[in-house]
């Protein structure tokens, strides 16, 4: 029997292991009811950043009409026109999934429920070179249905959505190393506290139950795995940077704008620092009413976003995506401007996917994805219209898998695709 103080050790244990985004709950139990093609070798690509706008954009302003080389950017992203030649635009893409705001969920999976998404495959593969594998942002609160990254169990991971909390967890994390440190360096395993709860639900569960049991106490092992990775990291400094936070965080959805360009600089500085390596930012978007260079506009965001093709509707729907694609051109100059290790720019060493999941939102549809990839050492400068037969063709999944390719993922396939757009990129 656990005494009230072992409990409460454990207790504290356990909500410390939550709060650095590992879970140590049980898994639910039936009998308690509680190839790649070709792949890339270039060591050129380090880093891997997605950008997702949860309500989308105007799908005729967003998308050139002409194709190739000669296109032309729309009012929507023109603040990307400094960066025409590091950007490349795919107009048709989808993973043929599931519409309306929960298949959202699938944009970085290629299904809605139950699947990894692609920043965790990166993650898993260069993630153990960086102070932190991953980092998940966003502004405020988003939607339930707003979830852009996934364990390979499919449980959506906790976003960081308060500017104070990002920096602090990259640059003023003193406090919490101390704690951790204390915790690694018992001489007790970090997972004996739920161990033998595991060992004792292991006798009384059917026999269908305990191969759960059993991955379960491996999933352990691998969170034991990561923490001790989390001690050699103890003892190295902390990043120096100077940043001028604002004294409260900006996170009332009105103030969404600014707290997204707070935002931005704050992963170009994890990125700067090699703080991390992956980074996913969820552009949230509801019912806040912006005011956009001194213009407030007449509706909620998400009341434009269906705009039911009124003009003047769309007109503000627009001034709201163009407001986000210039924060996004201003990181990609940040990128642009600070030098890696080797000299070079470090967009040229980033992948930075830009886009939804939403590909009409006034109509919540979700095929023919509004797509742009920046940085990194492919192929850029065109727009490229893929044809959407009814059965086959090239999707989503390809691209992703170009780009998982260039990190050094070895996946055959991903979201139901199992080629690439290596043609287009390379």
């Amino acid at each position: 029997m656990i005494t009230n103080r072992a409990g409460s050790m454990a207790n504290d244990r356990r909500q410390f292991l939550r709060g650095a985004g590992i879970g140590l709950a049980l898994p639910m139990l039936e009998s308690t009811g509680s190839v790649a093609a070709n792949p890339i070798d270039d060591s050129r690509v380090r880093r891997f950043v997605a950008v997702g706008t949860y309500l989308g954009f105007h799908q005729n302003s967003f998308f050139p009409v002409d194709t190739g080389r000669d296109y032309k950017l729309g009012n929507v992203l023109q603040p990307l026109a400094s960066h025409r030649d590091k950007l490349t635009i795919f107009s048709g893409l989808d993973h043929r999934g599931r519409n309306g705001h929960e298949g959202w969920k699938a944009w970085m999976t290629g299904n809605a429920s139950g699947s990894v998404s692609m920043d965790q495959l990166i993650a898993a593969e260069i993630g153990h070179q960086t102070r932190y594998a991953s980092l998940q942002v966003t502004c405020g609160t988003p939607p339930s249905d707003a979830r852009l990254s996934f364990t390979p169990e499919g449980v959506a991971l906790p976003m960081i959505g308060r500017p104070s909390v990002l920096y602090q967890t990259l640059f003023d994390s003193g406090s919490d190393r101390n704690r951790l440190a204390y915790l690694l360096r018992t001489n007790r395993s970090v997972i004996d506290d739920v161990l033998e709860e595991a060992r004792v639900t292991q006798r009384q569960v059917a026999a269908k139950d305990r191969q759960k049991i059993d991955q379960y106490l491996a999933a352990l092992r691998q969170v034991e795995r990561k923490l001790q990775k989390r001690i050699l990291w103890l003892d190295r400094p902390i990043p120096q940077v100077e940043y001028d936070l604002p004294e409260f965080d900006p996170i009332a959805p009105d103030l969404a704008l600014e707290c997204e360009q707070i935002m931005y600089d704050l992963m170009a500085l994890a990125l700067t620092t090699d703080s991390t390596r992956v980074i996913t930012f969820l552009i949230p978007g509801w019912s806040q009413v912006f005011t956009i260079d001194g213009q407030q506009l007449h509706a909620g965001y998400h009341g434009l976003s269906h705009h039911g093709n009124d003009p003047s509707k769309i007109a503000e729907y627009n001034l709201v995506g163009g407001a986000h694609v210039a924060r996004f051109a201003r990181f990609l100059g940040k990128l642009n401007n600070t030098q890696d290790k080797a000299g070079r720019p470090l967009l040229d060493s980033t992948a930075v996917v830009f886009g939804s999941g939403m590909g009409d939102s006034n109509t919540h549809d979700n095929s023919n994805l509004p797509t742009l990839i920046a940085g990194g050492p492919y192929r850029h400068g065109s727009h490229h219209r893929i044809e959407r037969p009814a059965i086959g063709g090239r999707k989503l999944g390809d691209l992703y898998l170009t780009l998982m390719q260039s990190l050094g993922v070895q996946a055959p396939s991903f979201a139901g695709a199992s080629h690439n757009l290596n043609e287009w990129m390379l």
